[in-house]
């Protein structure tokens, strides 16, 4: 009979660790899962600032700014024909 008793509380402690470590593992999975949410919005937020510096980057190399930048602010201007020289080799 004692051996029965032995058996029924090795199977109910094994029971209880068992239920333990689920509800254990379960926190832990949701906690990853927060984790990796979070980090999904990170990474979309990055690729929206991404794609402004993109833009704002095209924005400012564009020809037309530039020959406007080089004409108002430096006094460039397109030579005359006359003061073009051709160099040959």
């Amino acid at each position: 009979m004692s051996a029965r008793l032995v058996l029924i509380c090795a199977l109910g402690a094994v029971l209880v660790a068992s239920s333990v470590a689920l509800v254990y593992v379960q926190h832990v999975r949701r906690e990853l899962f927060m984790e990796l949410k979070g980090l999904e919005q990170e990474r979309d937020r990055m690729q929206v600032q991404w794609g402004q510096l993109q833009l704002e980057a095209s924005t400012w190399a564009a020809q037309d700014r530039i020959e406007g930048v080089a004409i108002d602010k430096l006094g460039f201007r397109v030579p005359a024909p006359a003061d073009v020289v051709q160099v040959r080799r």
